[in-house]
């Protein structure tokens, strides 16, 4: 009944909007549609020390630690969790759930946090940096995970380098193995791979995935880095200042003058020429590049926009902190904290004040606001 049920509603939000037309255009900030994600801040700690993060490096004035982190970290209990599934059960379609921020296999109630969602008939998708997952395998098959998303920052001894533990890209690959071994042939929960360049890598994407392909993950994802620059800083804050004000984040040591477009692009022409003879493996670039000075725009030109100007997430998901705060997007946008389950069910502050007004700001910004040039939220989209 729940696969059936999900399948009905993912027909649904294919066809709603050509029914009920854009909302990302209504002039009142609404969203008639329910979110299709919630990204769920299951707890505030990382164990690895990632030299490209702003967690990673304890940068406390960026809004990504100000979202996975803050100043009140804890872990999600098992009541906020059904308070928040509870809530979500109003919405049709129901949204799916991902267990995400900011390493959630070390909650020390994963598992039950994961069944917790599979039971009540919601699609749980985790994110993971793998450390904890040879121990955690069988048991996240068990519980009807349906997705699992492991990154990896390159092949072993560049992984370990940048993780800032030695031993960390074998504890992954392990886990990968037992995951394998508990699904056995139904390939559930789906295994993806996601690779970010950075500058301590670059020259190591086609390695980095060829690392990996042993293990049959279903996609592997290639992203170029989202980041927010000096330069980019200033340009946002001269326009936008109090919440929505920005800081340099996650680039930690990086310049992106450093990038080298044309090896970037020499990697990424060896990993799309080599994916046409991977039988079980899908592979996705973002953004897709088409030449090599699209690399060189993309890093050289940090404040120029490649893809869409048009951010849809705020219209497609949240996220709930910890606490039960809801944020909009994900953990890369602006901390604008929307109300708190608390005190607030989701379906209100979905479309409540502080949600519309967040929303507005980006339709009178032109779609995103000039911080978001390195999002994931446009990199590599098209415009609708």
């Amino acid at each position: 009944m729940g696969l059936a049920r999900q399948t009905i509603e993912h027909a649904y939000r294919r066809v709603a909007p050509r029914l009920l037309g854009d909302d990302v255009a209504r002039a009142d900030g609404a969203c008639r549609l329910a979110p299709e994600w919630l990204v769920l801040d299951v707890n505030n700690v990382c164990n690895l020390h990632c030299n490209m993060c702003d967690v990673g490096l304890e940068d406390r004035s960026t809004a990504f630690w100000s979202n996975l982190i803050g100043s009140d970290p804890r872990d999600m209990t098992v009541d906020m969790l059904e308070r928040v599934l509870e809530q979500a059960k109003a919405f049709f379609p129901r949204p799916r759930i991902a267990l995400a921020m900011t390493e959630p296999l070390i909650h020390p109630h994963i598992l039950d946090l994961a069944l917790a969602v599979t039971t009540r008939g919601f699609y749980c998708a985790i994110t993971s940096n793998g450390s904890r997952l040879p121990r955690l395998a069988a048991g996240l098959v068990e519980a009807g995970l349906g997705e699992l998303t492991l990154s990896v920052d390159g092949p072993p001894e560049v992984h370990d380098r940048i993780r800032g533990r030695k031993g960390s890209f074998e504890e992954l690959y392990q886990g990968a193995l037992a995951l394998a071994a508990a699904r056995g042939d139904t390939r559930a929960p789906r295994l993806q791979i996601s690779f970010t360049v950075s500058e301590a890598n670059q020259g190591h994407i086609a390695e980095a995935v060829r690392s990996v392909l042993p293990l049959r993950p279903d996609r592997v994802m290639v992203s170029q880095l989202n980041f927010i620059s000096d330069d980019m800083a200033r340009a946002h804050n001269g326009a936008y200042g109090g919440p929505l004000a920005v800081t340099r984040s996650s680039l930690g040591e990086m310049d992106p003058a450093r990038f080298d477009a044309g090896l970037i692009w020499r990697q990424l022409q060896d990993v799309r020429a080599e994916a046409g003879a991977w039988p079980d493996t899908r592979l996705t670039l973002t953004p897709d590049f088409e030449d090599a000075s699209e690399v060189a725009r993309y890093y050289g030109e940090p404040e120029q926009f490649v893809g869409t100007r048009t951010c849809r997430d705020p219209w497609r998901m949240a996220m709930v902190r910890s606490d039960g705060t809801l944020l909009p997007a994900h953990g890369r946008c602006y901390h604008v904290p929307l109300g708190n389950v608390t005190r607030g069910s989701l379906s209100e502050l979905w479309n409540g004040p502080a949600m519309r007004g967040f929303r507005r700001t980006l339709q009178a910004g032109g779609g995103t606001l000039p911080a978001c040039s390195r999002c994931c939220g446009v990199i590599g989209r098209r415009e609708p």
